[in-house]
């Protein structure tokens, strides 16, 4: 049996690594003759504009996109077909990794990975989050030719962000058991223990690091190296389970009874990671509500204010999303009121 997986071919993570691109580029021997520049318009788009001077990009090779919908990467397929360019580079969080990633796979294009924010796993995942209509699609997509982290970026990025990163990361065990309860019952045909060494170890970075301080370069290095080693393993199990259970149905859940949500996907991945990590286990739980507790994760989630309803009906919701996926929320029979309390029992 053949089995052709793709991986960065690099991830550079450095300080002052917008500043350095070229050298780094050049270093590694890679060749970019037409690119395009995908950001949003934000503060990424600041970041956008030193890549481009510093690689001597036109001005109309620099697309700014407003929201992760399928009309949107239309837009930009369609403008890197008619600039025939060789290589998409997208600049930004969530918004334009996504659009760039999706584009690029569609067209053919080679795609790097320049990202803002240490907040989700989708610097490198072979993944894009993006909405038809009212409704958010989990897409497959382009894994990035090579990965650009510039720490001095990261070392800025709201406090927010960090913590939503850190609770995408630390989902991975949750996803973990829910893929091999779901293999064990003979609902998934494929279990990759290799994917499964690395998604879990990637969580491990942080569920066992041993400092509370997390705003420094040190922790934020750990951090987006696990976050890539993340999107790495679900590009070997050819799927998003090593990275996705019932804590990411929990969210996507969420998103469909609220889409007009701003809550970040880490913090909803993060919330959906505590209340089944109850159900599913003591131990669990106590490890995970103690590695949130020193990082002010749950303060992080209290300060969010989200209605005691909302989250109620996002885990009875969950229940009913990818029915194909097994999780342990499929075996339980689970009321509101046991829900509430559960709560109750995490947050106040």
């Amino acid at each position: 049996m053949h089995n052709s997986i793709e991986i960065p071919l690099f991830i550079e993570i450095e300080e002052n690594g917008l500043h350095l691109i070229n050298e780094t580029l050049r270093r590694l021997n890679i060749y970019i003759n037409n690119p395009l520049i995908v950001t949003d318009k934000g503060k990424s788009s600041d970041y956008a504009l030193i890549v481009k001077r510093e690689m001597d990009i036109d001005d109309d090779m620099v697309v700014y996109v407003e929201n992760n919908t399928i009309e949107q990467v239309d837009i930009v397929e369609k403008i890197a077909r008619k600039k025939k360019c060789d290589f998409i580079i997208g600049v930004g969080g969530g918004l334009a990794l996504d659009i760039s990633k999706m584009a690029s796979y569609k067209f053919g294009s080679y795609f790097i990975s320049i990202p803002t924010l240490p907040s989700h796993d989708g610097i490198s995942s072979p993944v894009a989050s993006l909405r038809d209509g009212n409704i958010r699609k989990s897409m497959g997509a382009a894994m990035p030719m090579g990965i650009i982290v510039d720490l001095d970026v990261m070392v800025d990025a709201p406090k927010r962000f960090i913590h939503s990163g850190i609770m995408d990361l630390l989902s991975n065990h949750s996803a973990l058991m829910d893929w091999e309860l779901a293999f064990n019952k003979g609902y998934e045909v494929r279990f990759n223990g290799f994917a499964k060494a690395i998604a879990s170890s990637a969580a491990d970075n942080v569920l066992n690091y041993p400092y509370n301080d997390i705003l420094t370069k040190e922790f934020l290095h750990l951090s987006i190296n696990s976050l890539v080693l993340s999107g790495i393993a679900m590009e070997i199990a050819g799927s998003s389970r090593p990275a996705s259970g019932a804590e990411h149905n929990f969210s996507h859940a969420y998103d469909m009874l609220y889409p007009d949500n701003k809550l970040l996907h880490g913090e909803k991945v993060g919330l959906g990671t505590l209340i089944i990590s109850f159900i599913r286990s003591k131990k669990e739980y106590e490890r995970m509500y103690a590695c949130y507790k020193r990082f002010n994760l749950i303060e992080s989630i209290r300060e969010l204010n989200i209605p005691m309803d909302n989250i109620i009906k996002s885990v009875l919701k969950a229940k009913e999303i990818r029915r194909d996926r097994y999780t342990i929320l499929t075996e339980l029979s689970i009321s509101y009121n046991e829900i509430e309390k559960i709560i109750q029992e995490i947050l106040l």
